[in-house]
């Protein structure tokens, strides 16, 4: 059985970035298909203003959250068991209409289910 102290952190980094940045993807573009393919469906979440979800984001939840562009930065993946991570970085978010821009440190937790990494929980956090 694999532990966590014998997975390649590179090899995780890479699999669970390339998924994070197609989640953000379908965000932008409002295409629910990648959440519904990377975020599980026992998934809880607490939005930066406090507000805690469970299950997948819906496609109205999406549409009251648009952003139209990010960055994601100073991503890490933190191996706590052998088919779980702790992921963190910061999101730089641009918002339509205003064109400011949102500064958040994120953190989340991913399994890997069926050979694939999904997210199982999100928090993030405005930072000034």
């Amino acid at each position: 059985m694999e532990t966590a102290d014998s997975v390649s952190i590179p090899e995780w980094t890479e699999a669970i970035s390339s998924r994070l940045v197609e989640q953000w993807e379908g965000w932008k573009n409002q295409d629910p298909a990648p959440n519904d393919a990377i975020i599980a469906d026992d998934f809880n979440s607490f939005s930066p203003d406090g507000s805690r979800r469970t299950g997948k984001p819906t496609a109205q939840q999406m549409s009251e959250q648009p952003i139209s562009g990010y960055k994601l930065s100073q991503f890490r993946v933190v191996p706590v068991g052998a088919d779980a991570a702790l992921v963190t970085y910061f999101a730089d978010i641009r918002t339509p209409g205003d064109n400011v821009e949102h500064h958040m440190a994120v953190g989340e937790v991913w399994m890997k289910r069926n050979g694939q990494w999904l997210i199982r929980g999100f928090s993030g956090t405005l930072m000034k």
